[in-house]
């Protein structure tokens, strides 16, 4: 029941935010895809808010969506030494290899070093964890983080490569891992 109940708030989040989205990001390795639509709103001179869903495929045919809102400190158009935010994301999961699923709400954010040059670049870390408490299913605590480099070529076309790693801790005391490797992306906002 939770599983299907949490599919089915993902799903429609995910269509509303396809239906208002400005920014399209799609990031690759050899072992996943991951396409996230995303849209954001400005609330002030140093104020935005970034919402939006993804949704992640490995080659273990594991399946996770995910809906996000982070409020931050960036502003469209204009380089910033530092940048940050802070927020929640909201996973469902189907883990194909060993058919367990789960749902889970964590909090987290992000921090953004901009680094002056001819083409503008950032080294951004983000985290995520959802703690027991927040997490059902056959897991136990989810844990997302993330450290990539990126370039804007263009006004609103990034290119970015990373490192991430998104580990569900399991009932059974051990480790799933959706994602763990180098990727590479580009973003583009419209």
């Amino acid at each position: 029941m939770l599983r299907r109940m949490m599919l089915a708030v993902i799903v429609a989040g995910a269509a509303t935010t396809a239906a208002h989205a400005q920014e399209l990001e799609l990031a690759l390795s050899d072992e996943m895809a991951e396409l996230i639509l995303a849209d954001r709103s400005s609330q002030g001179a140093n104020q935005s808010v970034r919402y939006g869903g993804g949704l992640l495929y490995n080659e273990d045919t594991d399946l996770l969506g995910s809906l996000f809102l982070t409020v931050n400190n960036e502003v469209e158009g204009r380089w910033q030494p530092v940048t940050f935010g802070v927020g929640a994301k909201l996973y469902g999961a189907d883990l194909d290899a060993s058919g367990e699923s789960l749902a889970a709400l964590a909090v987290g954010g992000n921090v953004g070093v901009g680094i002056p040059a001819n083409i503008p670049l950032a080294i951004v870390l983000q985290g995520y964890v959802s703690p027991n408490i927040t997490t059902g299913g056959d897991a136990d605590r989810v844990t997302e983080g993330q450290i990539r480099l990126e370039a804007e070529l263009v006004s609103g076309a990034h290119a970015f490569v990373g490192y991430r790693q998104i580990k569900f801790h399991m009932d059974e005391y051990r480790d799933e891992r959706v994602d763990d490797g180098l990727h590479a992306g580009l973003r583009l906002r419209f």
